[in-house]
This record gives C-alpha cells, sequence and structure tokens, in this order.
C-alpha cells in the first residue's frame, strides 16, 4: 500500500536538476498530496503523569465532560460483566468520586454531554460474565446535580433499534444524533424521545463519524465496510461518498481537520488484521470526494481501538492494540498528529497499556482513562480491565 510518493536522487546531476527536485517536493506537499512516509522522531519534551487511579476498573466505558468534571460510566468489568459506575473526575482537584449507578451495566455505548449539563447514554452492549454482549436499545439521563450524593440516571426514550458501539454527536440546535445498525436516530431533549432522522445505506457497527462544518454527519467503515457516507439531517437523506478505503475496515478513528478535510486513522480489517496506515478525505456536498494516503504512524502491526483526543496543540493518538496471526498485543504507544502540517511524531510511551480505553481534551491535557491488559490468570494471558489514568500535554512548537 502506497503512503506518500518518496523523491530519491540517484546521483548528482547538477544544482540546476536539484534545486529542481526540491521545488517539486514543496509543491506537492502543499497541494496535500503528499506525506511523510515514516514516523518522525521522539517528540521529547511533553511526558505522561499518572494521575490518581479510577475507583473501579473498566474496559470500553463511555466519558464526556460536565463543566469541570469527567463523566466514565460502564465499561467491562474484571471478569467480563458489564459495568454500572458513575465515575466522576475533578478536572480541578484531580480526584474521584461515584455517582448513582446507572439503570442497566453496559460497555461500547456511546455517550454525551447536553447542553443543560444532563449526559445521555446511548445503547452499547450488555452482558454476564461467560455469556456473550447484548445489543442495548435503552438509553439514560444522568443528572449530576440531582438527588442524594452525585446524581442519579434515569432510563429514557429507547432507541428505535438497537445500537452495538453507537457513535454520538451534539447538534447546533442541542438535539443528539446516534449512529449505528442501519439508521441514523435524532434525541429530543425536551420529549426524550428518538426519531429515525435518516436510514444509512449500509448498516454500520464499530465504525467512526464526525459532524461536518455544515451539520451534516460523514460515517467511515465500520464491520465489513469500506465506504464513507454523508447524512443530512435536514432532508433526512443519505449518499455514499465515491471515495473508498482499500480494505474494510473498524475499530478505526476519524478526525476533522481545521480546513474541513478528514484524517482517518489505523483500524482492523475482516482478518483481524490491524493498520498503522492513516488517509485524507476530501468531501463535496454532492458525494464528490477523494481520499489520498497519509503518513503511517510507525507500529509495526497495526493499531485499533485507539483513542484520539483533539486539543488545541494537535491531536493525541494513544493505545488500542495490534493484531497479527489472531494474536493481539496491547500498545502503550502515542503520537503527536499535527493537524496543519499533517505530520506525526511519536510521543513518550504510556506508563501502562491502555487497550479499548476513553479520552477526553481539558484545555491542552489529553486524559486517558481505564482500559485493558493482557495479565496471567491460571497460566494464561486474559484481558484484564485497569484502574490507570494519565494525562499529557503537548505544549506545541
Amino acid at each position: 500500500m502506497r503512503s506518500g510518493v518518496k523523491v530519491y536522487c540517484a546521483e548528482r546531476r547538477g544544482w540546476v536538476a536539484v534545486w529542481w527536485v526540491f521545488g517539486a517536493v514543496a509543491l506537492l506537499m502543499l497541494t496535500g498530496d503528499v506525506y511523510g512516509d515514516e514516523t518522525a522522531e521522539l517528540f521529547a519534551g511533553p511526558s505522561w503523569e499518572r494521575l490518581a487511579d479510577m475507583p473501579v476498573a473498566v474496559a470500553a466505558p463511555g466519558v464526556s465532560v460536565v463543566g469541570r468534571r469527567a463523566v466514565v460510566t460502564g465499561g467491562v468489568l474484571l471478569g467480563g460483566g458489564a459495568g454500572d459506575a458513575v465515575q466522576v473526575f475533578d478536572l480541578d482537584g484531580l480526584t474521584w468520586s461515584l455517582g448513582g449507578a446507572l439503570v442497566t451495566g453496559r460497555y461500547q455505548h456511546g455517550q454525551v454531554t447536553l447542553r443543560d449539563g444532563r449526559v445521555l447514554v446511548v445503547g452499547g452492549r450488555s452482558r454476564v460474565p461467560g455469556h456473550d454482549g447484548e445489543s442495548l436499545k435503552g438509553c439514560e439521563l444522568i443528572d449530576l446535580d440531582a438527588g442524594e450524593g452525585l446524581g442519579v440516571s434515569v432510563a429514557v426514550g429507547d432507541l428505535p433499534m438497537p445500537m452495538r458501539s453507537p457513535t454520538v454527536h451534539l447538534l447546533g440546535d442541542g438535539r443528539v444524533a446516534a449512529v449505528g445498525n442501519h439508521v441514523v436516530a435524532v434525541f429530543d431533549p425536551v420529549g426524550l424521545t428518538w426519531t429515525i432522522g435518516s436510514t444509512l445505506q449500509q448498516a454500520r457497527r464499530e465504525h467512526a463519524s464526525v459532524l461536518l462544518g455544515d451539520g451534516a454527519l460523514l460515517v467511515a467503515g465500520g464491520i465489513g465496510r469500506w465506504t464513507f457516507e454523508r447524512v443530512d439531517l435536514e432532508r433526512g437523506t443519505s449518499i455514499l461518498m465515491e471515495a473508498r478505503l482499500p480494505t474494510a475496515l473498524d475499530d478505526l478513528a476519524m478526525v476533522r481537520l481545521p480546513d474541513g478535510r478528514l484524517w482517518v486513522i489505523g483500524g482492523q480489517r475482516l482478518d483481524g488484521e490491524t493498520t498503522d496506515q492513516t488517509w485524507v478525505l476530501t468531501v463535496g456536498v454532492d458525494g464528490e470526494s477523494s481520499l489520498v494516503d497519509g503518513p503511517r504512524l510507525g507500529v509495526a502491526d497495526g493499531v485499533a481501538d485507539h483513542v484520539v483526543i483533539s486539543t488545541p496543540d494537535g491531536i493525541v493518538v494513544a493505545g488500542g492494540e495490534s493484531q497479527r496471526g489472531r494474536v493481539d498485543t496491547e500498545l502503550a504507544d502515542a503520537f503527536w498528529l499535527d493537524p496543519g502540517r499533517l505530520t506525526v511524531r511519536r510521543l513518550p510511551k504510556l506508563e501502562i497499556a491502555h487497550d479499548d480505553a476513553a479520552g477526553v481534551s481539558d484545555g491542552g491535557w489529553a486524559i486517558m482513562f481505564g482500559g485493558q491488559v493482557k495479565a496471567s490468570f491460571l497460566g494464561k494471558k486474559v484481558p484484564t480491565p485497569i484502574r490507570a489514568v494519565h494525562r499529557i500535554r503537548l505544549d506545541g512548537e
């Protein structure tokens, strides 16, 4: 797979030729069609700081920020069950408290903070140890300022259909869009009900999505999917983009760049193998689009289930897993992605791997919560949720 264009000068043919080559490369870099082929040197300035551990070890939780508090919900527990804890982190005091429990234990769910400060928890999976997870359509609202103690959670209107690993977005008018299964559902925070905003061209789970500048949604990949869809909720329509990923990818990430393009990062193929490739997608209103290779992260066996956190000084990509030959390796790798230059630099590694973690941005800080590692149990390596919390501040150049 190509990842940019390399220019080689096999022999010196005079200063005119050398300057022509340099000028051509510079011009291509400015047009955004060529990106670095190698991960740059270690960005040694910042370092990870270990914060107070979470009260409950969880993997694949939900997270969102309410004022100066990060709210971490649910997640996979030690032993494999679905957690119902609401763990509240004070972003100023860097301390933890436990809120009121979820109505339904869940993991791989969506979560977003509404304009009034309530937290909407959407779908996901629920299970007991030893059994496969059930996809959920039930949703909850957490009000940290209600009831005794630190808030209560109440069930609200169900999704139109179950959604495992939905992606959720707060819309400009205060409503919430949830992308999953074969629809985009829209939540009314006043009536506490869901309606179908648009039908997707292809059913999606373990996909990525972003809110575009014009209010539309862009949906990427998912299990068995290599396509992109643009969803116009005003018109209730969805169209497939012309651009395609080179292969079906799930557990990928995608962020919107300042110039409106999308940066697609990593993911897992149908055969389970992961990639460290990135791509840059340009999207037009009527479905025209183009996809070009971006820089590689530099993880030999690729990355999926990674956390992507946007800060004022750049994008932090951290943790996740690699898979080769059906063997998973949890990752402590971390990277700084410059959205202006479209370059990647390696950050110091995390103290401990964070696979299936959650993350938020707090000003210039990127904060990682929980996840899982492989730990020895009765002579076998088994997935084990962790309580670790780390943060880093890029302090750009």
